[in-house]
């Protein structure tokens, strides 16, 4: 299934330095293989792979981490 804006989304795999996905400066813990997220913008830069910033809420909607995404760290859940 491809990725797409507002799609469910889990960590196949990190393929950074853990401190590179907390760009933003919100988060309030790192993303780990395994959570789940929604992709809530899609990056496009002439030349490069695309890149999918992915946003992870806790139970009360407060942001756990936010970050930017290769495709191959990513996998589409089915709802």
């Amino acid at each position: 299934m491809p990725l797409q804006q507002y799609g469910i989304i889990r960590i196949r795999r990190l393929l950074s330095s853990p401190g590179s996905y907390d760009g933003w400066r919100v988060n309030q813990r790192l993303p780990l293989i395994e959570d789940m997220g929604v992709i809530v913008d899609v990056l496009h830069t002439p030349g490069l792979p695309d890149r999918y910033v992915v946003e992870s809420i806790d139970a009360d909607g407060t942001t756990v981490w936010l970050g930017d995404f290769s495709a191959e760290e990513l996998e589409m859940v089915n709802p």
